[in-house]
């Protein structure tokens, strides 16, 4: 029986530019849940957070022609999605919802931070992309530990390891992966990747 290979993000904009339905689906429901949880970390309220996420989303995908690929497409949905509730908030301050103080002062807060959440999603991206030239076994190790929140024991028991190699192994990839991230933020990604080549 044959496995159907997952489709990168940027195969699914291709696909959804040329009208491809299917594409446009599986783009949605890869994201809508990241989306959501973005949203309601912002606006606290599960049901306003669910419409502004399906707003988010349709924005995004309104506007794919406009995706450049010099960050990740995850990236460009993100700080969507950031500014997309930012103006919500703004909005219910304008008809006086919620108190105009308590909302100024989230919503200032919210502004200040958006070029900081911006920079860190774009780090994020940048790390990312490294982590995934890693070789398989560091990539994993990786992954595991710092994504899925793995303790070392629980690495020692998957991974067949002693506890000393473990932190061997994630001390070397740490380091290996932050000299790479100094070249990419100083000379370029393109550089960095290709230390990793």
């Amino acid at each position: 029986m044959k496995t159907e290979v997952r489709k990168s993000d940027e195969e699914l904009i291709t696909a959804i530019l040329a009208n491809d339905t299917d594409a446009l689906g599986e783009l949605y429901n890869r994201y809508y849940k990241k989306v959501f949880q973005k949203c309601l970390s912002l606006v606290k309220d599960p049901d306003e957070a669910f419409d502004l996420a399906q707003e988010a989303l349709l924005k995004a995908f309104d506007h794919l022609k406009n995706f450049r690929k010099d960050s990740s497409f995850s990236t460009w949905l993100y700080i969507i999605a950031h500014r997309h509730c930012l103006l919500a908030l703004r909005k219910k301050n304008k008809n006086g919802v919620q108190s105009n103080e308590v909302l100024d002062d989230e919503a200032d807060r919210l502004a200040e931070n958006t070029d900081e959440a911006e920079h860190r999603i774009e780090s994020e991206a940048i790390m990312f992309s490294l982590i995934n030239q890693l070789p398989e076994a560091d990539r994993e190790l990786l992954f595991l530990k710092y994504r899925e929140g793995e303790s070392i024991e629980a690495l020692q028991q998957k991974l067949q390891l002693s506890t000393s190699a473990i932190k061997m192994r994630l001390k070397r990839s740490k380091e290996k992966l932050n000299n790479v991230y100094v070249v990419a933020l100083s000379v370029g990604l393109a550089e960095a990747l290709a230390m990793l080549a």
